[in-house]
């Protein structure tokens, strides 16, 4: 970090990050990720991936147990949860149920301390009253003043409402308060005929204290800015950690209800609202700390399907507005296509790919991530390749590879033989690690790496604890899958051998067959389901043994009794290597 400029520096920078729990189990494995301001980054993963541990690391609610994070260049390891200046939402909305709406926003700010700009009461309560009387008339401005001191309320009560209802700090409407004392015996009538002379009065005042005030500063060296902030000896305003008032709270609030469309449900508690109205009381929780990095852990998925559309474009909404960053947990892989900025596609506790959310769909960089993103997702069928003839056969249908193919299929296997070749040499925790995340990315089931495949036993770990046994770490079994990997890896080199190609629905053409009628490139089959959604199908057929689907327009009708003829163009096509996972072309 230190050796990066400040316009190379990301805001947010994760680095090696690791997690593993008591016992021995990994969640995280080497989670790298460098985030700029105003990025809206997404983590998607099934469950179990690791993202949401991820965040609450990032969070500072659960520790690291490798690597480090920086945000601004500061390292967050040690720092505390309440320290990190982030605001988190969870999936539960986690709302107090016996306070209303207003109290549930503003909690975050009556227990915490949080840097304030140190300002110069007396000049500021002067300029504010300044601001009133020039702006409201007398008659209207004395009539406040009156009605409150009517009021049957405590004294801090009438401030207050001063304080709200001339848009003015608690310590001007101290003043105003106090000044307007005198008066607060006569009636209304009387005041009308001297309410000139009470403005005067109080402008007086003011400029008697702020006078004395600026006087004071000079000499005692004190320089303050056009906005009444005390500055330091390099002219920066200077700040101090301290609890909000209740009017500096209440302003908060108002203005997060405002953003939110919350305010007039401030009264109400949250047994009271729905499932949208929570969730945005929830994020307004996390907007009312006015923090840098805003974190929701799948916060829509608790919401039906129509809610959780429009909460999707509201986050996108409000992220823009704020302008802040966000890192986004879902296993939504829609909610990642539409709202991020960059995608972080996580498998069994790996990162399978980092990008936009167009190179995470045109461009895969493995299998998992071809079936994960995409709705409906990559239609998958096993191809023999034919290393002769350039081509892969699926059943009898005969798909031409292209051209420049082949150079980029050895081209592949000669890279990954080499690497695979690294590990067999010196297999240790490093290389044992990169073949979990290679069969993350395939699919397969993960090695036990204990002899029988299975654990240690309870009472075995707890004897190892107290005796402090040591052994060497033994890796055979990885060892052995890695060997099997390479022999396939060596063989698909020169000889045929089986392919994984991958198609997208919407580059599948399906046009209604009519009797008689060729289509040359197309196989005619028989839809098996059509899904109606609106504007279009999702057709569901088998094609060569396997179910597929596709799109079909919904201006024509399309039913099982049909037949339709099916293609798509060898340009369209994903090939993706079976042992390693890894896209070939």
């Amino acid at each position: 970090m230190k050796n990066q400029t400040l316009e190379q520096q990301p805001f947010l920078s994760l680095q090696h990050v690791e997690k593993v729990y008591p016992g021995g189990e990994k969640a995280v494995y080497d989670f790298n990720l460098d985030i700029q301001k105003n990025e809206f980054i997404v983590i998607v993963g099934p469950s179990g991936c690791g993202k949401s541990t991820t965040l609450r690391m990032i969070a500072g609610l659960e520790d690291i147990s490798d690597g480090n994070i920086y945000m601004d260049g500061e390292l967050l390891n040690y720092k505390p949860c309440k320290d990190r200046k982030m605001a988190i939402v969870f999936q539960s909305y986690a709302l107090y149920p016996q306070m209303n709406v207003f109290d549930n926003i503003a909690f975050p700010l009556t227990i915490n301390k949080y840097p304030m700009p140190v300002v110069d009461r007396v000049l500021l309560s002067g300029q504010e009253i300044g601001r009133v009387l020039s702006s409201v008339a007398h008659n209207k401005f004395v009539g406040v003043l009156y009605n409150v001191w009517q009021e049957k309320e405590k004294t801090s009560d009438k401030i207050m409402d001063i304080a709200n209802l001339f848009g003015i700090s608690e310590d001007a409407a101290k003043f105003l308060f106090s000044s307007f004392s005198a008066y607060k015996n006569k009636a209304l009538e009387e005041l009308d005929a001297v309410q000139e002379d009470i403005c005067n009065e109080i402008r007086g005042q003011l400029s008697s204290l702020c006078e004395a005030r600026r006087a004071e500063n000079a000499q005692k060296g004190i320089a303050v800015d056009e906005a009444c902030r005390v500055l330091d000896e390099t002219g920066v305003p200077k700040t101090e950690m301290r609890a909000l008032t209740p009017y500096e709270i209440k302003t908060r609030v108002y203005k997060t209800a405002a953003t939110l469309d919350l305010v007039p449900y401030l009264d109400k508690l949250p047994k009271e609202l729905s499932g949208g109205q929570m969730q945005r009381v929830a994020l307004g929780r996390a907007i009312v700390k006015d923090v840098p990095v805003f974190m929701m852990d799948e916060p829509l998925s608790n919401l039906d399907a129509k809610l959780r559309l429009t909460m999707r474009s509201e986050i996108v909404k409000l992220h823009n507005k704020i302008g802040a960053t966000t890192i986004y947990v879902t296993h939504d892989q829609t909610e990642a296509m539409t709202m991020a900025t960059r995608i972080v596609v996580m498998s069994r506790g790996f990162i399978q790919q980092i990008g936009t959310p167009e190179e995470v769909y045109s461009q895969p960089a493995n299998l998992f991530v071809a079936k994960f993103i995409g709705s409906p997702s990559m239609n998958i069928m096993e191809a023999a390749f034919g290393r002769a003839a350039n081509e892969f056969c699926i059943g009898e249908l005969r798909i031409p590879c292209g051209g420049d193919f082949l150079q980029k299929h050895d081209e592949f296997y000669s890279s990954v033989i080499d690497e695979f070749s690294a590990m067999e040499t010196a297999f240790d925790r490093t290389a044992r690690e990169k073949l979990l995340r290679i069969l993350s990315a395939t699919g397969e089931n993960r090695f036990s790496g204990r002899k029988n495949g299975q654990k240690k036993k309870f009472f075995d770990r707890i004897r190892a604890l107290i005796v402090k046994e040591k052994t060497e770490e033994s890796f055979d079994a990885e060892l052995e899958v890695c060997r099997e990997k390479l022999a396939h890896l060596k063989q698909n080199l020169s000889q045929d051998h089986p392919l994984v190609l991958g198609v997208r629905p919407e580059r599948i053409r399906i046009v209604k067959a009519e009797a008689g009628k060729k289509y040359p490139g197309c196989t005619i089959v028989k839809p098996t389901v059509c899904e109606l959604l609106g504007g279009e199908y999702n057709v569901h057929f088998d094609f060569c043994g396997k179910n597929m689907v596709g799109i079909f327009d919904a201006k024509d009708k399309i039913s099982i009794e049909d037949e339709i003829a099916v293609g798509f163009s060898p340009e369209d096509v994903f090939v993706f290597d079976p042992v390693t996972g890894g896209r070939i072309a």
